[in-house]
């Protein structure tokens, strides 16, 4: 499921209309293709993110660098669920506390709505004399004082938040307990809410409509701004949603895929997935822009100024558009709980994602290698999380999430399309399909995937450091230092792939081309999961094909027999 706040922020920093535009053409042209390959590479081989690249050794150090890369993920992002249980547990009170100024977290630039709906929101608080300029809602208030209890700076690091901590133990243990008996688990705990996010949205949005400034918002993130599909921002942070919201290049969609029957119809639990989540993602802006329209008229200023820090604009929207609901603190304990457990299946996906990779060196630990890798990774990234419960943490959390899950993710993916239709080849994905499914990739799918997807991903990374912008939370500028780092962090990331190959060359024996023949070809490990294809798949991948047979097939579908390579051609099948 998208991330419920992600989304809309990137929607409200890119002009609105202009994001969903440019995230609808990066979705079909690179996060669905890539998104179907690797649910069939996963579902084909049964193996795990390491293993599977058997079908092409030399790009075995993608595997690290998806380990690597939900490693870090887990250790920051889990902070975002703690912050959700604050508020779940601040919403068990019939007197939401983000609903007034005059708290202890407030200051003198707050206000609060003058049209809530609740019963228990003093109307008289908003002052009309105030500079909207300087405004700043209750809700939002209530967000960065009380919920993140936010430092100076990233310098300030404050105290440790044991409320945080104690969350962190929390969800930690059941991340552990899910992951103990079986990934599948979390979806089993995600039937029973995953309709709650969406049901009480919306509720919100019937609310919503009725109040003045709701068309606003909505024309906000439906009607594009032309000149904006023009930055390169729009497109690099549509091309981040569209692989964050899938989850292409973050190997959770392979490690799945394994889990699936080897016979089941890949394309169709593709397409539904991918439209369930786009949905999920539209819907929850359509919400939150509705409220954020409102509040927006209710302050006499634009749509995009209303929340001075956007990271901010999920649970300030969310929080407002609770109170316009009756008995809005039933409401508040109902939909932070869901969103709260909704979004541990992300969490697990992401640690049993680690765990899987960890396995193939775990063989040392026994037949309880699976428990102590699970005790592992969740007590490593508990650790790692600890300075992100800080004061100063949300300023971390802004700095990783910047560099961490962005350029490395989109450099994961351009190599997994190379290395699956250029590689491997278009064909040979077509010949598993149809041992799997009966038919082969759809013509565009295939199309898309071999010319389209590679080209936008390497324009997308050109722009993106042609263009490259420094982070900044609100107002607030990072130190100089902080590029340092998240720069560190982001080719971390992808340092395996090209160290791994300098490696194996350096570890084989023979010639370069002898070496060369070895690592592109799939190895004998390589094959389906199912036992009766493999000896057929083994003699089948060893045939040669050249570059010019693969382009071909690639853009048409077709086997290119001519007269003097039938030999070589004909055995592809």
């Amino acid at each position: 499921m998208s991330d419920f706040w992600r989304f809309p922020y990137l929607v409200w920093r890119n002009g609105g209309g202009a994001f969903l535009l440019a995230f609808g053409v990066i979705l079909i042209a690179c996060g669905i293709p890539l998104y179907f390959l690797e649910v069939f590479i996963g579902q084909y081989s049964g193996k795990d993110v390491f293993e599977i690249w058997e079908f092409s050794p030399i790009f075995k150090g993608i595997g690290i660098s998806i380990a690597l890369l939900n490693l870090g993920y887990v250790s920051y992002v889990s902070t975002m669920r703690y912050w959700l249980l604050e508020y779940l547990r601040q919403s068990f009170t019939t007197d939401l506390p983000w609903t007034a100024c005059g708290n202890t977290w407030n200051t003198n630039s707050c206000v609060v709505s003058r049209t809530l709906l609740s019963s228990t929101t003093d109307r008289d608080q908003w002052n009309s004399s105030h500079s909207f300029s300087t405004d700043v809602l209750a809700e939002e208030e209530f967000w960065q004082h009380n919920i993140l209890s936010l430092s100076g700076g990233i310098n300030e690091i404050g105290s440790l938040r044991w409320s945080l901590v104690l969350w962190a133990i929390l969800l930690k243990v059941i991340v552990i307990i899910s992951l103990l008996k079986s990934v599948k688990t979390v979806g089993k705990l995600m039937l029973l809410t995953t309709f709650f996010p969406p049901l009480l949205g919306l509720a919100m949005l019937i609310q919503a409509t009725t109040q003045n400034g709701a068309r606003e918002g909505l024309l906000f993130l439906f009607k594009p701004d032309f000149a904006r599909l023009a930055e390169s921002r729009v497109w690099m942070e549509a091309s981040f949603m569209a692989f964050y919201a899938l989850g292409p290049g973050w190997g959770g969609v392979i490690v799945m895929g394994s889990h699936v029957k080897f016979h089941s119809n890949c394309l169709r639990n593709v397409l539904i997935a991918i439209a369930g989540d786009v949905f999920i993602a539209v819907f929850s802006s359509v919400v939150l822009f509705s409220v954020i329209g409102v509040m927006a008229s209710e302050m006499d200023v634009p749509v995009e100024n209303v929340v001075k820090s956007g990271m901010s604009i999920g649970l300030v929207g969310y929080s407002r558009a609770m109170t316009y609901l009756p008995a809005p603190y039933v409401w508040a304990v109902i939909f932070f709980f869901a969103i709260t457990i909704v979004g541990l299946d992300a969490q697990a996906v992401c640690t049993e994602t680690v765990v899987s990779f960890l396995e193939g060196f775990g063989n040392r630990l026994g037949r309880h290698s699976h428990l102590y890798l699970v005790l592992m990774v969740n007590v490593v990234t508990l650790i790692i999380n600890l300075p992100f419960c800080t004061q100063a943490g949300p300023y971390m959390f802004q700095l990783v999430d910047w560099y961490l899950p962005t350029w490395s993710v989109v450099m994961i993916g351009l190599l997994e399309v190379i290395a699956i239709m250029w590689f491997y080849g278009g064909d040979r994905v077509d010949c598993g399909l149809q041992s799997m499914t009966g038919r082969k990739m759809p013509h565009l799918v295939r199309l898309t995937a071999a010319y389209i997807s590679p080209f936008l991903f390497i324009m997308l990374l050109v722009s993106s450091f042609v263009t490259y912008r420094p982070p900044k939370y609100g107002l607030y500028q990072y130190p100089g230092y902080t590029r340092v780092i998240g720069w560190v962090i982001s080719c971390a990331v992808v340092a395996p792939i090209p160290l791994h190959v300098i490696w194996q060359f350096t570890k084989l024996k023979g010639t370069l081309k002898q070496k060369w023949k070895i690592l592109t070809y799939p190895s004998s490990g390589w094959g389906p999961i199912e036992r009766a294809g493999r000896l057929e798949n083994l003699d089948r991948s060893q045939h040669r094909r050249s570059l010019v047979d693969l382009a071909y097939y690639n853009l048409t579908g077709r086997l290119r027999c001519t007269s003097n390579r039938h030999s070589e051609v004909v055995g592809l099948f």
